[in-house]
């Protein structure tokens, strides 16, 4: 059996502070830059396939849609790969009782 992976030439880098007390944060209604370079490249599906995921706090996340199982992202889990799956956004919930330091690195990678 041969597996290929092709490498996407685009990625996202997006960070911010999450505050605490947040529910099902929008991170595409809320961060312009999130999807930017990968809408503006007709050559790519424009939907990243794999998110990279940094915190000094502890957050859930959601993939897509609000109503998908919680992902639990601690600081010693930092940094957490999620791979293959076309992300269309991510709701991201601060229950920490401190405002967290997040980063997010998007690429494409199709196996």
């Amino acid at each position: 059996m041969q597996t290929n992976t092709k490498i996407g030439r685009y990625y996202e880098s997006v960070e911010f502070t999450l505050n605490d007390a947040t529910t099902d944060y929008d991170l595409d209604a809320n961060q312009s830059e999130f999807l930017a370079v990968f809408n503006s490249n007709t050559d790519d599906e424009g939907y990243p396939t794999q998110v990279k995921i940094r915190t000094d706090q502890t957050i859930t996340v959601k993939i897509n849609e609000t109503t998908n199982d919680s992902i639990t992202v601690t600081s010693t889990d930092s940094p957490m790969d999620i791979k293959a799956i076309k992300i269309t956004n991510l709701y991201l919930t601060n229950a920490s009782g401190s405002n967290a330091a997040v980063k997010f690195l998007f690429q494409q990678l199709d196996c």
